[in-house]
């Protein structure tokens, strides 16, 4: 059995006007609104979302949640990672406030959380976009993730190395 370092969130660095954040009460308001959002799309994300543990976001479990505000304090963006196995971390949650999309908040969580799981022993992340989730595909695709099939899969998995490797 192995020990993941987890990284302290005072190493995570925001010196522009949005305030990143890790677990705290955002991660509670970044999760609602992203349920919300999820479930008027799909009709079934909170009732998965319901169906997990949600201890399997929390750093002692191997996973992690961010957040990024807007100077007013309300969510601006976030996501989470969990454990998929000792050297895999599968994103999750990835969500930006309707208003803020295309902006490239997206990219900044996703480098915080990849750069948080390489520090907690990760060696690669991985990803599901599911169906109507075309934003997920080009973020992922933009960051530099390989698909896992073919484009016209309604789930398609996508894998990326963690910069150390």
């Amino acid at each position: 059995m192995s020990t993941l370092a987890v990284p302290s969130p005072a190493l995570i660095a925001a010196p522009d006007a949005y305030q990143l954040e890790s677990t705290d009460p955002l991660a509670v308001e970044l999760a609602a609104s992203f349920l919300a959002e999820a479930s008027a799309q799909a009709g079934t994300a909170a009732a998965r979302d319901r169906e997990a543990d949600p201890r399997e976001y929390e750093t002692w479990f191997g996973g992690a949640r961010i957040g990024l505000r807007l100077p007013d304090g309300s969510p601006a963006a976030g996501g989470a990672y969990r454990r998929y196995d000792p050297t895999t971390a599968e994103l999750a949650q990835l969500w930006t406030r309707p208003g803020l999309r295309r902006t490239g908040l997206a990219l900044r969580v996703l480098g915080e959380l990849e750069l948080l799981a390489e520090r907690s022993g990760y060696q690669r992340m991985y990803a599901v976009a599911e169906p109507g989730q075309e934003a997920v595909r080009r973020l992922l695709d933009a960051a530099g993730y390989d698909a896992l099939g073919a484009a016209e899969l309604d789930y398609l998995g996508f894998v990326r190395a963690l910069r150390s490797q």
